[in-house]
């Protein structure tokens, strides 16, 4: 059972955080409580073989007289109060195979207006799943959800209410066999020895230039880059070889030639009735 308390008031909010760490569980609560004619004392129920007790209101350290599994804390003014509550212990776990089985029990005097329990579990631990059995075998009652923050897993649960019974069966990853460790060193090894000798041998290999790619002329339009390109590639040449090549019309080559001309970028040599283009 979970920390609760006893007394003439309301449960804002119940927030228990457990952490488990192999054999024994690490508990945090904290309740947040509502009063208009004060509490009388108040009594908060521990778990049984609890260690390490420290108690905590509206952030005072309170010395508290623990009776069994009850930590009686004295009397509360009207108003809203803050406990905090954390202990150790190995009640809630047990094994049973190659499982390690957690139950608790989360139990409020009265209903609260939101309870909430989260389960973190150790590193290395999962959530098994067998044939034949749902999720519900090992985790009771449905969690509102289940994550990892990249080490452990975590359940939790919430509930606007006064119990909540929780369960599950959580269990230990086996590492590999020391040998396939070792494999898996020499694999890695091996690799990055064939890595070097690869960026080694490249190394001497003889480096081919690389064709220049010619560049697109800024401020070109489409029809003059497509003129200037044909003239990189086959140096000078009749204009009538350009309108057959680039499919223009007559008119259109020479309208692109005379653009191309004014702007310096070639050049046009009148041999009788037609013209010799090249790039200046």
């Amino acid at each position: 059972m979970l920390p609760v308390a006893f007394a003439t008031g309301t449960i804002n909010t119940s927030d228990t955080k457990i952490i488990m760490n192999g054999e024994t569980v690490h508990i945090q609560s904290d309740i947040t409580i509502a009063s208009e004619e004060g509490i009388g004392n108040l009594t908060l129920i521990l778990a049984p073989e609890a260690e390490g007790i420290k108690i905590t209101i509206d952030e005072q350290k309170t010395h508290c007289l623990i009776q069994a599994d009850f930590a009686r804390c004295g009397n509360l003014s009207p108003g809203n109060h803050t406990v905090n509550l954390t202990y150790e212990t190995g009640y809630p776990v047990a094994a049973s195979g190659d499982n390690t089985i957690f139950r608790y029990t989360d139990r409020l005097p009265y209903p609260a207006a939101h309870q909430q329990v989260t389960l973190q579990l150790p590193i290395g631990y999962i959530i098994p799943r067998e044939k034949g059995k749902d999720e519900s075998f090992y985790i009771l009652p449905k969690p509102e959800d289940v994550y990892s923050d990249g080490e452990h897993i975590i359940i939790s649960w919430e509930q606007k209410g006064q119990e909540m019974p929780i369960s599950a069966v959580a269990r230990k990853v086996i590492g590999p066999p020391l040998i396939w460790i070792a494999v898996s060193i020499l694999a890695v090894a091996f690799a990055a020895i064939f890595s070097v000798w690869t960026v080694l041998r490249e190394r001497k290999k003889p480096k081919h230039k690389q064709k220049k790619k010619q560049a697109v002329i800024p401020g070109l339009m489409e029809s003059e880059q497509k003129v200037v390109d044909f003239l990189r590639e086959k140096g000078e040449v009749w204009q009538k070889q350009i309108q057959i090549t680039t499919g223009f019309s007559k008119a259109k080559v020479s309208r692109v030639i005379r653009n191309l001309e004014a702007r310096g970028v070639v050049t046009k040599t009148v041999y009788g009735n037609t013209n010799k283009i090249g790039l200046r």
